[in-house]
């Protein structure tokens, strides 16, 4: 069965996550795809805790990329590798046993440049991974709309090798949205065409923030990262106007706390999870960050302030 099968390499970029490295690689060893048409190539990216020394006691291939940003170190592990194609994972997910059969399984024709898999939560524990994952759902892959082209992102997608030999790597001196970007340059390639999952299919288990600061951060970073895309790409998403989230975030002053005060009130009735009842006021929380990063990243953009690199 192993000689009809291609050789596929998992990159998986690693900053200080001495955490969660072990579940992944764990996972990892447990994929039903023969051992000797796989390569697992994690890239150590400057971590300061015991990452390099945990990667380094699995039969891995470990590399180090002294670049910061995880765009960095899945290029060096995209040159270095021999597979036919490339799956992408991070390390703070899991990987379920048919992860890369599944994936591989939907490259049913040429034109099939990159399929995305099902991300969903490894573990809700409170309001805030509960929203990440189960009502913001981000990160996510998109499904486009008639505005917004569809793309995948790097918690979980294969690619084939060849779209990388002919279309380029990863933007890596942008720390959010590279994957983003690569999504459209396959689609505006003619070329290729990408695919995403639904139910089950190449499914991993993503560890969402716990910490309202972690989420903030990560909204802001990303919609920043968003406006530069949408500028540079005007063809595949509209770019965002800074005041029309100011007006989400004014509306949301009045409608949100409403929402929330009648949640509570029927929270009984319905035995609603306490993680469930503040998602209104979340909501307001991430639509006031979001404004900050669009704000923020349209005065750069303009020549106002100095761009930010937000890792």
């Amino acid at each position: 069965m192993s000689i009809s099968l291609p050789l596929i390499s998992v990159v998986v970029p690693v900053y200080n996550e001495e955490k969660e490295i072990s579940e992944l690689l764990d996972s990892l060893m447990l994929l039903e795809w023969p051992r000797d048409r796989l390569e697992i190539i994690c890239v150590d990216n400057n971590s300061t805790d015991r990452s390099l020394e945990i990667l380094r006691s699995y039969p891995i291939i470990v590399l180090q990329e002294p670049k910061p940003g995880p765009y960095a170190a899945r290029n060096l592990a995209i040159r270095m590798a021999k597979g036919e194609f490339i799956a992408l994972t991070d390390a703070d997910c899991k990987v379920t046993p048919n992860w890369l059969l599944e994936l591989w399984q939907s490259f049913d024709d040429a034109q099939v440049g990159a399929v995305g898999g099902v991300i969903i939560p490894r573990v809700v524990t409170n309001y805030v991974d509960y929203f990440e994952g189960c009502v913001f759902n981000n990160p996510n892959h998109g499904l486009g709309s008639k505005e917004v082209q569809p793309y995948v992102i790097t918690a979980n997608v294969m690619y084939r090798k060849k779209v990388f030999d002919e279309l380029g790597l990863f933007d890596e001196d942008n720390f959010s949205g590279p994957d983003v970007e690569m999504s459209w340059r396959l689609i505006r390639s003619n070329k290729y065409i990408l695919k995403i999952l639904e139910g089950e299919k190449g499914m991993v288990y993503h560890r969402y923030r716990t910490r309202l600061w972690d989420l903030t951060y990560v909204v802001q970073r990303d919609t920043y990262g968003w406006f530069y895309l949408a500028s540079n790409n005007p063809d595949m998403a509209p770019v965002p106007k800074p005041w029309k989230y100011f007006i989400k975030v004014l509306r949301g002053l009045v409608v949100y706390p409403l929402r929330t005060l009648l949640r509570l009130a029927i929270a009984p009735l319905r035995r609603t999870p306490s993680q469930e009842l503040p998602q209104d006021l979340m909501r307001l929380v991430v639509l006031w960050y979001q404004f900050l990063g669009t704000w923020n990243a349209k005065l750069a953009y303009d020549g106002w302030q100095t761009p930010r690199m937000l890792r």
